[in-house]
Parts: structure tokens; sequence; C-alpha cells
């Protein structure tokens, strides 16, 4: 930074103009008023010529248009177009309404089917594991197997059956009993 030796405190020429605020009300301005500014339009308006007839000419900021005679009434509000389908509707994102779930009273009921078929499976595999895990019982269950009748074979399926279909039964009727219960409730 270079300073002048004209001032030495702020290297700045003592002939260059500082800004200043903008003018207040007591002060004089040289805005032009909306009279002086029509004035000046109707004169730029009149001075161009046929040549110049394509340009267009913008009034000064403070010129305000005189209402035409003319000039018809404001239209009345367009009511916005409602939105256009998407092209592709399967693309559009849309949440169906879904009531909402009543709120759980109490505590949530105990799965009794649950429990049950997967006790009965816990023993099956219990059953298979102890076979399995010994050769002496794994020999006597193939014995076994093999010297079953055709007729012992179809009462050991019936008997199979009929289980599975008495534990269906049973836990239909504790879950019949349950929803009854929460209804009552």
């Amino acid at each position: 930074m270079t300073t002048n030796a004209d001032d030495p405190t702020d290297g700045t020429d003592a002939t260059t103009p500082l800004p200043t605020d903008p003018p207040t009300a007591a002060e004089p301005s040289e805005r032009v008023e909306p009279a002086e500014s029509a004035q000046s339009a109707e004169a730029t308006d009149s001075a161009t010529s046929a040549d110049d007839a394509d340009t267009l000419v913008i009034p000064s900021a403070g010129a305000v248009p005189e209402p035409a005679a003319h000039a018809e009434p404001p239209a009345a509000p367009v009511a916005p177009e409602p939105a256009a389908e998407p092209a592709e509707p399967w693309l559009s994102v849309t949440v169906p309404a879904v009531p909402p779930r009543p709120a759980p009273s109490g505590p949530p009921p105990v799965r009794w089917g649950g429990i049950v078929w997967g006790l009965l499976l816990v023993l099956f595999a219990a059953g298979t594991l102890a076979v399995v895990s010994s050769p002496a019982r794994l020999a006597g269950v193939t014995v076994w197997i093999a010297t079953l009748t055709p007729g012992a074979a179809i009462a050991v399926w019936i008997a199979v059956v009929g289980l599975i279909i008495v534990v269906s039964a049973l836990l239909g009727a504790v879950s019949a009993a349950q929803r009854n219960r929460r209804r009552q409730v």
C-alpha cells in the first residue's frame, strides 16, 4: 500500500469524495417526480421515429403510468388447474389411508399353539437324537421297522396322524377360548 504525502493517516487523497448517506426529506434531492417522468416518457415516445417503431421504451424508475380511459376491468382470478396424473402412475408415491389400530388392552395373549408344537418338535428331535447317538439303539429301531407288517405300518401312520389331529383340535379350542375371553373384557 502506498501512502499519499497529502494525508499520511489513511493513504487517500484529500480531494476524493467520500460516500454519503441517502438524502433525507429536509435535504434537496435529485429525484424525478412522477409528473416530470411521465412528461419525459411522452417526450421520448414522441421522439421515436417510424424506423424505431419496434423499439420498446421503458420509462424511468419513478414514473407512474396513467390509467387508460378504455382499460378493461381486471379479470377474475383463475382457479389453478388440478395436478395432472403422472405419466407412470406406478412410480408415484401414494400412501393408502389406513385406519389406526386400536390400542391393546392388557398383556398380550399366550400363543399356546407355538408352545405345544414347539414342545412336540423338541420331543421328536430328542427321540431321534437318542436313537441315532447309540449304535445299539439304532440297530434295534432298524430291526423293528424291518419286521413291521403292512397292517402294523398303517396303524403306526394312523396313530401319528391322529396325534396331529388331536393336538390341532385342542389348540383350536384353546385359541377360541382366548378370543372369547378378550371379547368379554
